[in-house]
């Protein structure tokens, strides 16, 4: 229960406030932050729950103790993600794409060549993967144990809110034993188990099947709804009108409408 919590909404914090030294310098990018934060805003304890505040704290010292979050993300690393790692280590394929901008399956040459062409134009590259696999769990551990007593104040609010004080009280006691406090540390463990992606990826229909169809259904509802306009579906004064409010040239329109419409989106 626990580490699914922190799992999920520890990484996903994470994940939200990993660019934010980027974007803080743009004025517009932070004022878009500030508007996504308000987006989240909730209502303040009410004195009954502010009352049972103290309480609930002791029980998330004892569910979350300190270095936990880091903790959780190194065993996520080695049991979920090193093996992915592992594998985007083995791509040639990709790395080929990387370099030259043509996979070798594009170009219908075998491994051989494939590695013979990186040797040439990408020596370094599962050196340069390693070190982005090693440098990014580093800064993940990094944040989420900075992260950590954010995390404990978010989890004591929750209980005050969620548990009355007789549930509260009996969720203190089971934790306070050796069997609950194991349980607390364990459940982290549990969340990051190899076996919970090796269950993921053991039946790709069940997983993959379900998200192919929904993108077929997404596709034939999206044929209902009218397309962007190109150029030349605009009259001369709805052009002028785009020049007027932009600033760009007609040729400048042009490009960048042809552009997007090739690429299903902006620069």
């Amino acid at each position: 229960m626990f580490g699914k919590f922190i799992g999920s909404a520890g990484l996903a914090l994470a994940l939200a406030v990993a660019p934010a030294p980027v974007l803080a310098q743009d004025d517009e990018a932070e004022a878009a932050l500030a508007a996504l934060a308000a987006g989240f805003e909730v209502e303040p304890l009410t004195p009954e729950q502010e009352a049972r505040l103290p309480l609930a704290r002791e029980i998330v010292e004892r569910v979350l103790p300190e270095g936990t979050m880091g903790e959780m993300m190194g065993s996520m690393f080695d049991g979920m993600l090193g093996p992915l790692a592992e594998l985007g280590a083995q791509d040639s394929d990709g790395a080929l794409a990387n370099a030259l901008g043509y996979s070798a399956s594009e170009l219908g040459i075998d491994d051989e060549a494939t590695e013979a062409a990186l040797a040439i134009i990408d020596p370094a590259w599962r050196e340069r993967d390693a070190l982005a696999v090693e440098m990014t769990q580093a800064m993940m551990g990094d944040m989420m144990t900075r992260m950590e007593p954010l995390m404990r104040d978010v989890m004591a609010q929750l209980y005050a809110i969620y548990f009355d004080d007789t549930e509260l009280a009996d969720i203190n006691a089971f934790f306070a034993t050796e069997s609950g406090a194991n349980y607390a540390r364990q459940s982290y463990r549990m969340a990051s188990d190899p076996r919970v992606m090796a269950a993921v990826f053991s039946n790709p229909d069940l997983l993959f099947g379900p998200m192919m169809e929904s993108a077929a259904e997404m596709e034939a509802a999206m044929e209902a709804v009218p397309a962007a306009r190109g150029l030349a579906d605009l009259s001369d004064e709805e052009v002028a009108r785009l020049v007027e409010l932009t600033g760009l040239e007609r040729e400048d329109i042009e490009y960048g409408m042809e552009y997007a419409a090739g690429t299903g989106g902006g620069f």
